[in-house]
């Protein structure tokens, strides 16, 4: 006897949303996820659906929205569909390793500000030592000769009316100190890119800094995340019409419409033009 084909992954939560008297605009309401990434994994069309981490988190929603274990059915999903279980490993794994990279840039640069910190008061100490203080003007020389005459003189003959004292030389001009270029404002550093996140609903957001990614998951109503780059920072939004962002403290344009999935590329050369007019 031949053994009977499994149920579709799909179908299982196809009937759940039945059972629940739900329709696809009421389960996209509940969980942003678009209504035809819905329809695709009722289908099994996994070619339709974003993959990795994007994918299982579509899913892990909905079976929660249609009372499904959220777990038991993400097993069920990796099961049937061993290749998106082995690329969202890949995808975890890659994303750590971005993180600790991160991690050490940030290191990095908070070490270099301190140096430079530090070596602005040494730069003035030595300045300071090697350049000139203010000269003395000499004493005038008429004005001595004059109160040697009146100290030596005869009671007989009355001394001679003293000699105007010549003007006293200007003291030689004291140069300034050089001073250090002044430290960058506050804000934003040169030559960085920086990009703040908000979610105004749940969205799925992917994001890299220089060719590293260093972000991928479910950002909740409320929540930020930064991401800096010094030369190019990626983006990828679930809900395009869901998340709100500055570049380098300005405010960023609106990327999409709701439950629109939209990619995005921000370069020192273009973020311009992501800017909100």
């Amino acid at each position: 006897m031949t053994e009977a084909s499994p149920e579709p992954f799909g179908k299982l939560l196809l009937d759940a949303r039945r059972a629940r008297g739900m329709t696809l605009a009421q389960v996209s309401a509940s969980t942003k996820i678009p209504v035809s990434k819905l329809q695709a994994i009722e289908r099994d069309d996994i070619e339709n659906l974003p993959g990795g981490i994007f994918t299982r988190g579509f899913v892990r929603s909905y079976a929660e929205a249609v009372g499904l274990d959220p777990q038991e059915t993400l097993a069920e999903f990796e099961a049937r569909f061993p290749d998106e279980s082995s690329v969202a490993t890949l995808h975890a794994t890659i994303e750590g390793r971005a993180n600790e990279e991160f991690v050490r840039r940030q290191r990095r640069a908070k070490s270099v500000v301190w140096l430079a910190l530090l070596a602005v008061p040494l730069v003035l100490w030595v300045l300071s030592a090697l350049l000139p203080s203010d000269a003395e003007p000499p004493a005038s020389e008429g004005v001595v000769a004059a109160g040697a005459e009146l100290a030596t003189g005869t009671g007989s003959e009355p001394p001679p009316p003293p000699q105007p004292a010549e003007e006293p030389a200007p003291p030689p001009p004291v140069e300034s100190p050089l001073r250090p270029d002044p430290a960058p404002a506050e804000g934003v550093e040169p030559g960085v890119l920086t990009m703040e996140m908000s979610a105004t609903a749940d969205c799925w957001v992917q994001a890299s800094a220089d060719g590293d990614r260093v972000l991928a998951r479910l950002l909740r109503a409320g929540e930020r995340e930064v991401i800096v780059a010094r030369e190019e920072i990626g983006l990828r939004v679930g809900d395009a019409g869901a998340c709100a962002f500055t570049i380098n403290e300005r405010p960023g344009r609106s990327l999409g419409e709701s439950g629109e999935v939209v990619d995005i590329r921000v370069t020192e050369a273009n973020y311009l033009s992501f800017v909100a007019e």
